[in-house]
């Protein structure tokens, strides 16, 4: 069974999930959600990883996490990372993410380079993406997984986001970590990973896999939720055995 956990980043109230075998072997995984996901809703899909230890951050802003006022930057964001990095006593570390989770996962990973062991990538660039000043109405109005995103994150959250977010490119400072990097996109029209940022990836990092998940969209949990953990977890075993 998982276990609740929270710790504070800065006063605010971090949620994250411990999915801790009684007998890990290898590093953990830390997994890093999409924009308006919980935690929970990947329990599940993570069950593959077996014996490996597995962390889920919850975001600020998103399910049992707080939701401040302001304060929603990637910088932001990635400190929430840490402090679970932090909390748990996580030393190395193969870092996954998906969607515009990885940007507060990266920005967390370049901060302390020597922990990270490989990388893996959910159909998103490598890049942070500045939101259009109408992505809270959109995102209002929408659901995900059959849930109103009204009930997913609350408003002030996503207009915060929305606010606070800039253009980044991390494609160098990713490339510099130097460890192994699985980039998962979905074969359906609606992956935002398209072959003109794919070939980005392998321009700046000559070495990635780039894997494509057929049936899947940008949503890589569906139809099957487990293929994207089972190609990281495939991923780490091939490329770092023992790891």
């Amino acid at each position: 069974m998982p276990v609740e956990n929270f710790v504070e980043n800065n006063g605010v109230k971090i949620r994250y999930l411990d999915l801790r075998p009684a007998d890990p072997s290898g590093h953990p995984v830390v997994f890093v959600p999409g924009i308006v996901d919980t935690a929970d809703e990947y329990l599940e899909a993570l069950e593959c990883f077996d014996d490996r230890r597995v962390l889920v951050v919850e975001l600020r802003g998103r399910g049992g996490s707080d939701a401040p006022l302001e304060g929603y930057s990637s910088d932001d964001q990635a400190g929430d990372v840490r402090a679970v990095l932090s909390d748990s006593g996580v030393d190395a570390f193969h870092l996954m993410t998906f969607s515009r989770g990885t940007t507060a996962g990266l920005k967390a990973a370049f901060d302390g380079p020597a922990r990270v062991l490989s990388v893996a990538i959910g159909d998103y660039p490598a890049t942070e993406i500045v939101l259009l000043d109408d992505f809270a109405d959109r995102m209002s109005a929408m659901s995900w997984r059959g849930i109103p995103n009204s009930e997913r994150m609350p408003r002030h959250a996503m207009e915060a986001v929305q606010r606070e977010s800039r253009r980044e490119g991390l494609w160098e400072r990713l490339a510099a970590l130097n460890v192994p990097v699985l980039v998962a996109r979905g074969s359906e029209p609606d992956s935002l990973l398209g072959d003109h940022r794919a070939e980005r990836f392998r321009e700046t990092i000559p070495e990635v896999e780039i894997a494509v998940i057929p049936g899947a969209g940008h949503d890589l949990f569906r139809p099957v939720r487990a293929a994207y953990p089972l190609l990281v977890r495939d991923f780490i075993s091939r490329r770092l055995p023992g790891t």
